[in-house]
């Protein structure tokens, strides 16, 4: 194949731009010697489903054979040639991925920023699974590996800009500052690009925390209502976590004002009166500056450490025991949690055989004030007598429902598709495997039970 040859199928349907002479260097760069489509079948299969406008999601497989066989080379020029064609960046992404695997980054990188500089890219750059976060990714990664840590902490503040729980984007923002730092670089602790996010003051933020007792140091996660940062006690020189009401106008929810405000600091009150090892520990509170202080967990909550392989079935009876203290201390302070999930189970430490603390208990309410509040929580953890029109209070019961599911979860890797839709003759226990350690399958069996007096430990 020839460089000419291939520039001549390129035929490009729109007018010369930064994509389009990205690809003209790959194909400059590759072609001359590389095996075209009408040399190999596999390949030829390659081609016409990229012209067709076939997704790569769909095609990682025939890539992956290709550069099995020997093949690649062949596969990066068809791929720049379709990229001139259609000006696909979804095409784009898979070759600057390609290209940044010890080919040449330098040009995987210009590639993906050419991406970026698409105005259709960054206008749905807050779509989830956007462009805009995936080739930010992409590129912050190749930097990071080539030794750019400071190029690659911005690739990374901008992909948390956008979606501040991205693993990836945490785990490469603090690989890159420790990497600035050992080399004596002072990396500034701000919000990490959270400052972008729409309701967020930065300014309001460093004056609050940062400049009294608190040092803000990096996002951890958002939710409805709040964000929740790494920061530094200085008082008594510890990090922990902050949680922090966003303002009404960065809120998802349509809840109003009022009643958000309230259950955030209710959740303070909760957490005051729990007691356990297993429960998270709260720390400090302000409702003048909107924030708790709480026990910073290291190891993300246990959804995360699922994916990680950081726990497993052979954990149930651990975790079993250690949520069923937990929930056994909330009722003892007279509370009902109401949204016990994989989400809101933090883990200490990123290491197998962390301790477990119940937390986020946002939606908590006191056993008097339950009355009319059954339908907090999420769907496929809830109680199948609180998923009725006309649900009764939660109760103690209910949460025990909800552990039953996430440790179901624990023992099967994944929830059936049945908890998602609670019909009358829905059965829960029924999905329990006979062959659970330490008893764990009555146990189990227990917790699942249809009536909420039915359910035991």
């Amino acid at each position: 194949m020839t460089a000419s040859w291939a520039l001549e199928m390129g035929g490009s349907e729109t007018p010369p731009s930064p994509l389009h002479n990205a690809a003209s260097e790959v194909i400059a760069a590759f072609a001359d010697g590389a095996t075209t489509p009408q040399e190999h079948p596999l390949l030829g299969q390659f081609a016409d489903a990229l012209m067709r406008g076939v997704p790569m999601s769909a095609l990682r497989s025939d890539l992956s054979q290709l550069n099995h066989e020997g093949y690649l080379r062949g596969a990066l020029v068809t791929m720049a040639v379709a990229l001139q064609r259609h000006g696909n960046p979804d095409v784009a992404l898979a070759l600057g991925r390609e290209l940044m695997d010890a080919i040449d980054v330098e040009l995987g990188v210009r590639l993906c920023r050419a991406v970026l500089a698409l105005d259709d890219v960054d206008q749905h750059r807050h779509q989830a699974g956007s462009t805009f976060v995936a080739a930010n990714r992409i590129v912050g990664d190749a930097l990071l590996e080539a030794g750019d840590a400071s190029t690659a902490l911005r690739h990374f503040e901008a992909v948390l800009s956008v979606d501040v729980d991205d693993p990836r984007a945490l785990r490469g923002w603090s690989e890159a500052t420790r990497s600035l730092e050992r080399r004596g670089v002072a990396v500034e602790h701000r919000t990490r690009g959270l400052s972008l996010l729409e309701g967020l003051d930065e300014l309001e933020l460093e004056e609050g925390l940062a400049g009294d007792r608190y040092e803000v140091q990096r996002p951890l996660g958002r939710g409805r209502h709040a964000v929740v940062y790494q920061a530094f006690d200085r008082h008594v020189g510890r990090d922990v976590a902050i949680k922090r009401l966003l303002d009404a106008s960065a809120r998802t929810s349509a809840a109003p004002p009022r009643v958000v405000e309230a259950r955030f600091f209710a959740e303070a009150s909760t957490l005051a009166k729990v007691r356990s090892p297993f429960v998270v520990a709260l720390l400090d509170a302000h409702p003048s500056k909107r924030f708790i202080a709480l026990e910073l967990c290291r190891g993300g909550n246990l959804r995360l450490a699922l994916r990680r392989g950081l726990v497993d079935a052979s954990d149930l009876p651990r975790i079993g025991g250690q949520l069923r203290a937990a929930l056994e201390a909330v009722r003892a302070a007279g509370a009902v949690h109401r949204d016990v999930k994989p989400a809101n189970i933090l883990v200490r430490a990123a290491r197998r055989g962390s301790t477990i603390a119940l937390g986020d208990f946002g939606l908590a309410v006191g056993h008097a004030k339950a009355s009319g509040s059954g339908r907090g929580g999420t769907l496929r953890y809830l109680a199948p007598e609180l998923r009725t029109k006309d649900a009764p209070k939660a109760t103690a019961q209910s949460d025990r429902f909800s552990a039953g599911a996430v440790l179901l979860e624990l023992a099967l890797g994944s929830l059936p598709e049945a908890f998602d839709h609670v019909d009358d003759s829905f059965d829960a226990a029924g999905f329990v495997p006979d062959d659970l350690p330490d008893a764990w399958t009555p146990r189990l069996r227990g917790l699942l039970q249809s009536a909420p007096q039915d359910r035991s430990w």
